[in-house]
């Protein structure tokens, strides 16, 4: 090698951290940054599912608590929201497969037990 290599001149330092950040992530040891697409799509989507419910569009609210539930399967809030809205709606068969689905997606599931119970 006639040449001398310099240490790190191949080395981008931003990617190899976003690199480093997401073989961390998967082992599960460090949060998702804040900043993440997919973190703010589904933040946008339960903002939006709110808002619509507080106007009363109950079916719009349902169907976008269903993308977030799509999204990450084990969101308590949007399965609790869903539930709820089925509940108003007065549809019991709805509201009682959407708590039985919670109760096998989330870990913290105690309070769908308590629901689905109350319902039978």
């Amino acid at each position: 090698m006639s040449e001398e290599r310099k240490v790190g001149e191949n080395f981008d330092e931003k990617t190899a951290g976003d690199i480093f950040d997401k073989l961390k992530n998967v082992e599960g040891k460090i949060k998702p940054k804040k900043g993440d697409s997919k973190l703010k799509k589904i933040a946008d989507l339960m903002n939006e599912a709110k808002y619509l419910e507080g106007k009363g569009k109950l079916s719009e609210a349902a169907d976008l608590y269903k993308q977030v539930i799509f999204t990450l399967p084990d969101s308590q809030k949007a399965y609790d929201a869903l539930a709820k809205i089925y509940q108003k709606q007065g549809d019991v068969a709805s509201e009682k497969d959407i708590l039985m689905k919670a109760i096998g997606s989330c870990r913290d599931n105690a309070e769908f037990k308590k629901r689905l119970n109350e319902i039978n």
